[in-house]
C-alpha cells in the first residue's frame, strides 16, 4: 500500500515545512486543491523542491482544457495530476494522453460520479491509469467512507482511495491491491504531523503485510 500524504487549507509556508518533515514517510506528496487554488502552480513547484525527490501529485480536479492545465502542473514538476471523471470523455482523455507523452501519471477522481460511470471508465481506460474514490469534505460530514465505493471496477487498474483516511481506515482497506491511501488531515491536522506519518506510514505497511500473506 502506498501512502500519499495531502497538503490541503493551510499556508503555502507551513504546507512546505510538513513536506519536509513528512516526506520520508510518503511515497507521494500531493498538492491540495486548495494550495493550488489559493498559490498558483508555483505552489507545485515549491512543493516539489521541498519534496526532495518524492513525486508531487497536483489535485488540480481539472474538468475542461486538460491539456492546458496538465501542461501547467507538469511543467511545474508534478509527477500527477487529477482530472475529474464528471468531465466529458474527451477532457479526460486529453488528461491521460498528456501525461502519457510525458511518461507521467494521471489519476482519474472519481467523486460523485454513479458506479456505471465508474465501471465505464474503468473498462476502457489504459489499465495504467489510476482510478480514484474519493469522498468529498463536505459528504465526509455525512459519514460516508470512501471504501465503501470500491466495486468490481477497481481490478485491473492502480487505485487510490481517498477522504477522511487514518490508521484504522487503512486496516480495513488491507485487502485492495495495487493500493494508493490518500491521508490529508490525520497527518496534517496533528499536533505532532511527523508522529502521525510515521503512525499512519506504520498502518500502511501492516496492511500491505496483510495483503501479501494472503
Amino acid at each position: 500500500m502506498q501512502l500519499q500524504i495531502a497538503l490541503d487549507r493551510m499556508s503555502l509556508r507551513r504546507a512546505i515545512d510538513i513536506t519536509r518533515a513528512v516526506a520520508p514517510y510518503a511515497d507521494w506528496i500531493e498538492v491540495g486543491t486548495s494550495l493550488v487554488k489559493h498559490y498558483g502552480v508555483d505552489a507545485v513547484a515549491q512543493i516539489v523542491e521541498a519534496a526532495a525527490g518524492k513525486p508531487v501529485l497536483a489535485d488540480l480536479k481539472t474538468v475542461d482544457d486538460a491539456a492546458f492545465e496538465f501542461g501547467l502542473a507538469f511543467d511545474a514538476g508534478a509527477s500527477s495530476a487529477t482530472v475529474l471523471a464528471l468531465a466529458e470523455d474527451v477532457t479526460v482523455d486529453t488528461a491521460v494522453r498528456v501525461a502519457a507523452e510525458r511518461g507521467l501519471e494521471a489519476v482519474v477522481d472519481l467523486m460523485v460520479v454513479p458506479e456505471l460511470r465508474r465501471s465505464a471508465l474503468a473498462a476502457r481506460l489504459a489499465s495504467h491509469v489510476v482510478l480514484a474514490a474519493h469522498i468529498g469534505k463536505d459528504a465526509q460530514q455525512s459519514g460516508a467512507e470512501p471504501g465503501h465505493l470500491l466495486g468490481p471496477w477497481a481490478y485491473g487498474h492502480p487505485v487510490a482511495v481517498a477522504g477522511g483516511l487514518g490508521p484504522h481506515e487503512l486496516a480495513s482497506l488491507g485487502g485492495v491491491q495495487n493500493l494508493r491511501a490518500i491521508v490529508g488531515s490525520a497527518i496534517t491536522g496533528a499536533g505532532d504531523p511527523v508522529a502521525a506519518a510515521r503512525t499512519v506510514r506504520a498502518a500502511a505497511d501492516a496492511a500491505e503485510r496483510g495483503v501479501a500473506s494472503r
